[in-house]
């Protein structure tokens, strides 16, 4: 018996097939078998029944899941606590909205290169919504999400930090100076993000709470299309101050007070199985130390504008 069988073993049982587990070690189908094969000829017993066409996972396979969890656990515990940080290795999927891809992840590969380097990072740059799905099936290790997680015991995640949200409006728009209700806004043309986003579901539930929809709502996933288009008269859009902050010194859009008050935009650190790698802990720690250096994520948004623009 040896580590890999055991890895490959927790893989299978995690993601529900060879396949899925070979594409998250990163080698193939019948290698992974051949792993499973090893183990099972070293316990005396099979793992997975193969009288079918998707194999099932048997009683005594399930209770050397938790044993072979718990062999990771050691193994990765030894390494960070027993080798040096230049022995330390591994690769990590990370994944990140547009926003922190254009401002401090490459801090994260400098400081990381210096302190780890036998850390390898992957990059998925992507919608919080398309990043919670590959956390769940195993295709990311952590991600930066903006969105809340679904339910269940796969994912764990903790909040790291949130921006304020705000209508933006051109004055050509001629909207009140004075707090803005649901269905005052609701005659003007709204652009937000996508259907099914985070910041979508924020401003439909908000007029949606007064019994009032958005006569029209444009549907754009890019925070320099949304700001640029307010600026231009085509629309109110929901962002965060902090992204405009160029254009409302200028005149060009101004803050509409809401009533009742924009919640917060929320940011979440999520990982698939943040205790099985010492690697993920590394970047995990990393990344929020980057983020506690800063006064917030309003400060993020200002310096992606800057660095699109």
């Amino acid at each position: 018996m040896n580590l890999k069988q055991f890895e490959a073993l927790y893989w299978v049982a995690r993601l529900g097939g060879f396949h899925a587990a070979a594409r998250h070690l990163k080698t193939t189908q019948p290698a992974i078998s051949a792993r499973i094969h090893g183990l099972e000829r070293s316990l005396g017993v099979e793992l997975f029944d193969r009288s079918r066409r998707n194999a099932r996972i048997t009683a005594k396979g399930r209770e050397l899941v938790a044993y072979a969890e718990q062999i990771m656990q050691l193994g990765s515990e030894i390494q960070q606590r027993v080798g040096t940080k230049h022995a330390l290795s591994g690769r990590v999927r990370l994944g990140v909205t547009s926003v922190p891809a254009a401002t401090w992840l490459p801090a994260l590969v400098r400081r990381l290169a210096q302190a780890y380097p036998g850390i390898a990072l992957e990059f998925c740059v992507d919608a919080s919504e398309s990043m919670r799905e590959r956390l769940l099936a195993g295709e990311l290790d952590m991600a930066i999400l903006s969105a809340d997680l679904p339910p269940g015991k796969k994912l764990a995640a903790e909040r790291i930090g949130r921006v304020e949200l705000a209508w933006l409006a051109a004055p050509a728009l001629a909207l009140p100076a004075g707090p803005i209700d649901p269905a005052t806004l609701a005659a003007s043309p709204i652009i937000s993000d996508a259907p099914g986003s985070q910041l979508r579901t924020i401003a439909d539930q908000w007029f949606r709470r007064a019994g009032v929809s958005a006569r029209q709502h444009h549907a754009c996933s890019s925070l320099v299309a949304r700001i640029r288009l307010a600026s231009e008269g085509m629309g109110v859009a929901l962002a965060t101050p902090a992204a405009a902050t160029r254009e409302i010194s200028e005149g060009v859009l101004r803050v509409l007070p809401a009533n009742p008050p924009l919640p917060s935009l929320e940011y979440l650190l999520a990982s698939s199985a943040p205790r099985l790698s010492p690697a993920v802990r590394v970047v995990s720690t990393l990344v929020k130390e980057l983020i506690a250096e800063r006064p917030g994520f309003q400060f993020f948004y200002s310096q992606a504008r800057s660095g699109i623009d």
